[in-house]
């Protein structure tokens, strides 16, 4: 990831990332934090956060944690406000906090999981946005990605509260043109073969994880599997100067499958 921070510099960006405390979203801090961005480590496991913002540090002031709900709307606000206090500025949003709803169908999920979805995967998202941007003003532009699946985007059963909530959040991209011209640039990745933790713990309960990722392999051009860092590279690349001229873009992340 080194490497890349070459091609793609964040020195004297501030990134805020959601859900940053563990799984894909903490690749996507090493990766920003390598190429020189500050951040802000936002997540409800204050434990987690707390070391992987110390690791971040290793003895300088880059990262700082903060404990956060982003469902709850009068707490994301207050946030946002201290993370600009306290950098002087916000460049960039990642919203990867969310949860996975394990059940294919929507009458076989409990509805408390299903708005528990809802309320991460997409309120929260939208909330961060829409308190983030004029901290962005401020700052002169920025960018937002939001860190979504395939799983609205191939005919494949998935499962029911995440190909809505993903759906959902794919209509974030529209306010691009509007982000436009407050100099803000919006758009959303699409990984395969990525799933946080706890979509694979249940997997591996159920004895078919390995399967499934093999399966799912032999189908991709590349016949391979993804990893977290294939993600943060791309979220490195939407968020530098490098894709200044790049926004309301899905970028699909699955080396082929199901093409």
């Amino acid at each position: 990831m080194s490497q890349l921070s070459t091609y793609f510099p964040l020195k004297n960006k501030v990134a805020l990332i959601t859900g940053a405390a563990r799984g894909m979203a903490l690749q996507i801090a090493c990766a920003l934090s390598a190429a020189g961005a500050r951040l802000a480590i936002l997540d409800e496991l204050e434990r987690e956060g707390r070391i992987i913002t110390g690791l971040l540090n290793d003895g300088q002031a880059k990262a700082k944690f903060w404990r956060l709900d982003v469902s709850d709307g009068n707490a994301v606000q207050r946030v946002i406000a201290a993370v600009e206090a306290h950098f002087g500025r916000i460049d960039i949003l990642v919203n990867s906090a969310g949860v996975d709803a394990d059940n294919p169908s929507a009458q076989g999920l409990p509805l408390r999981q299903w708005e528990r979805a809802m309320q991460l995967n997409v309120k929260g998202s939208i909330l961060c946005s829409k308190h983030v941007l004029a901290a962005m003003e401020r700052a002169g532009g920025g960018s937002i990605v939001n860190v979504l699946s395939l799983c609205n985007m191939d005919d494949e059963r998935q499962e029911a509260a995440d190909h809505v909530a993903k759906t959902a959040l794919r209509m974030a991209n529209l306010n691009a043109m509007r982000y436009a011209a407050r100099n803000v640039r919006i758009n959303s990745i699409h990984p395969s073969l990525v799933r946080p933790p706890a979509l694979a713990v249940a997997m591996r309960e159920r004895g078919d994880l390995p399967q499934v990722l093999s399966d799912r392999a032999e189908l991709q051009m590349l016949g391979r599997s993804g990893s977290a860092t294939d993600v943060a590279a791309a979220i490195l690349y939407l968020v530098s100067d490098a894709s200044r001229f790049v926004s309301g873009n899905e970028l699909v992340i699955d080396a082929g499958y199901g093409r």
